[in-house]
């Protein structure tokens, strides 16, 4: 997520999951070493550019394919400080998309994002994080439900703040957040379509205490409150909470692993639509077998807002396993594999994707590499009109980071 800052997601998931996952390629595994940056006095500037072509087979993400190339463009530019203990860091990014056959697919996307880290004594840190952003829903996704003539663009602000105590037996760390999604209006068969019903606050808290029973293993209580409020249709309001327990446990400084379960609640203001009722549940797990290995497994679930006035939430879980060797001194081949399932509260409608995407990276300079990709999906679904679709992809480009 372009606006969720490194730290934040692990204790608020949901502002991380502003968007739902994307239906296309992950960018994780392209992304490369991490650029050693401008130095501008006790400044950094951190320069990166991405480009590629890709051919899609099915860019709408529907049974009836429609197939195209696409170019697309991700520069970034971060700036961040270089100092003993405080710490302050701004982020720009943008992306361009434009289609060969299909120019009315063509989306611009960009975020501006900021996070100030206070370091005080007794280890507790204040962390502050806020950002403004342009996205869009992608084709395929659960906020991609009309079939608009363009995709549909929206505006994403967030601000949060979290404090923290670690490095002692008892750790601790509370955050509170709120963000705010507004929705552009849409074309329809180049009618304009109000899409206010969709606009919505999410305000979140949380805290989490983990007592270190030694230096490798810990058990943690995470407890998070949700509320959604929407400007229309105030009988979708919800406010809810997860709770849940688990462990962390450092095997040794090459295996590390996070597992909780416990039980998420949403309850819907209107007492015609049904409440959200599910075990909740946590996994993260990194292996690096080798010194040229790494493997990774990151699960989740969350409570999402919904697209549709007829709904009020999307029970959404995720569960994604990457993949990475190094190949030579200059080659790193990666695979990441994706499971998502949206569960639509209000009415009987159940998705599941699977993707996965296959990755070689190769660099050509400190600062340059070339990359290619293959990747597909597949969704299927049930009940009430769900959406099904095959797709399969390609990429090829370059990344320079300064």
């Amino acid at each position: 997520m372009w606006l969720s800052g490194p730290l934040l997601p692990l204790l608020v998931p949901e502002l991380a999951r502003a968007q739902d996952h994307p239906v296309e390629m992950p960018e994780t595994l392209v992304e490369g070493l991490e650029p050693k940056g401008i130095r501008l006095g006790s400044v950094i500037a951190l320069p990166r550019v991405n480009f590629d072509l890709r051919y899609d087979d099915n860019i709408y993400n529907r049974p009836d394919k429609v197939s195209d190339g696409v170019a697309v463009v991700r520069p970034a530019l971060a700036l961040q400080t270089d100092l003993p203990r405080h710490s302050l860091r701004l982020d720009a990014r943008a992306e361009a998309r434009r289609y060969f056959d299909t120019p009315q697919e063509n989306s611009r996307q960009w975020s501006l994002a900021g996070s100030t880290r206070l370091d005080f004594a007794e280890r507790i840190t204040l962390t502050l994080d806020s950002g403004i952003a342009r996205r869009i829903e992608r084709r395929g996704t659960y906020g991609d439900q009309f079939f608009t003539d363009r995709p549909v663009a929206f505006i994403d602000k967030n601000v949060s703040a979290r404090i923290a105590q670690t490095g002692g037996v008892i750790e601790w760390q509370a955050s509170i957040g709120t963000q705010k999604v507004d929705y552009r209006d849409a074309l329809q068969s180049g009618v304009r379509v109000d899409q206010s019903f969709r606009d919505v606050r999410r305000d979140s808290m949380a805290v989490q205490v983990e007592y270190r029973r030694s230096t490798k293993l810990g058990v943690f209580v995470r407890a998070v409150g949700t509320r959604l409020v929407y400007d229309l249709g105030r009988e979708r309001n919800s406010r809810g909470f997860s709770v849940l327990g688990g462990v962390t446990y450092r095997i040794t400084d090459l295996v590390s692993m996070e597992a909780g379960v416990g039980y998420v609640k949403q309850n819907i203001r209107d007492p015609q639509r049904p409440d959200v009722s599910a075990v909740d549940y946590r996994v993260k797990f990194s292996w690096t077998p080798t010194p040229r290995a790494r493997l990774e497994l990151d699960g989740a679930r969350t409570v999402e807002r919904s697209p549709l006035a007829l709904g009020a939430t999307i029970l959404q879980s995720s569960l994604v396993a990457s993949g990475s060797l190094a190949v030579g001194s200059r080659t790193l081949v990666g695979l990441e594999v994706g499971f998502l399932n949206n569960d639509y509260n209000g009415f009987d409608r159940r998705e599941t994707r699977l993707q996965g995407e296959f990755t070689v990276s190769h660099k050509l300079t400190p600062n340059v590499a070339a990359f290619a990709g293959l990747s597909g999906r597949h969704q299927r679904g049930s009940g009430v009109t769900p959406r099904e679709y095959d797709g399969f992809a390609a990429r090829i480009g370059a990344r320079i980071a300064i």
